[in-house]
């Protein structure tokens, strides 16, 4: 098993506790924040290390390689980009604190996601559709690594999907910017420049999303 960690600067201190942790043989440095340990000893107690220390980890079984795949699936909000769109959207108009609060009512299960999505984007009515471009121009920072994966994809011949339940004025934005086969994500209604607060059509949750990835197999 191969333990791959990415996210920031690590000192060599701290990639010897994650080597120790896991049992590795060895530190492969992949770019400045990336490193694979080969022959890892897949444990809970390096998860728990990496989410202490704000840094991404995953299991890649030995073997396994990306020339293989023909789909890779994609989140966009704090995995492809930094940056979770919705709150932005809601720090521009001053109310990111009542945005938070239907996200964390949603997460703690109080209400479905579709319901959340819909509280969240009526607070947003009134929004001027320009702020949603300085969103994209300003805030909409790629994730390390994101870019290269996307190309690296293409080099390959592997088709790209990004699901999102986020919306699709981003999603369009971030697949021009980066090449992305495919989206699926929610739309937002503008009438005369301004946000509405409706989601035009069905919501886009994680069983439309496990949908789309289906029929993308399937394809």
């Amino acid at each position: 098993m191969n333990l791959v960690v990415q996210g920031t600067v690590l000192s060599a201190e701290s990639l010897a506790r994650v080597a120790s942790l896991a049992n590795a043989d060895a530190t492969v440095s992949l770019d400045a924040t990336a490193w694979r340990f080969p022959n890892a000893r897949q444990s809970p107690e390096v998860e728990a290390w990496c989410e202490a220390h704000a840094v991404d980890c995953a299991w890649v079984p030995e073997g396994r390689r990306l020339a293989d795949l023909r789909l890779v699936a994609m989140d966009m909000d704090s995995t492809m980009v930094t940056i979770e769109s919705i709150d932005e959207m809601g720090e521009l108009l001053g109310i990111r604190d009542r945005i938070a609060a239907v996200t964390a009512q949603a997460m703690h299960g109080g209400i479905g996601y579709p319901e959340s999505l819909r509280r969240r984007v009526s607070l947003l009515a009134g929004l001027e559709e320009h702020a949603l471009e300085k969103i994209c121009e300003e805030r909409m920072h790629l994730s390390p690594g994101a870019e290269s994966l996307v190309r690296r994809c293409r080099d390959l011949g592997i088709r790209t999907l990004l699901v999102s339940g986020g919306f699709r004025f981003f999603t369009d934005w971030l697949q021009q910017r980066l090449g992305i086969d495919a989206v699926l994500s929610n739309d937002l209604e503008i009438e005369g420049g301004r946000l509405t607060g409706r989601v035009l059509g069905a919501i886009v949750d994680g069983d439309a999303k496990a949908a789309r990835l289906r029929d993308e197999i399937e394809r």
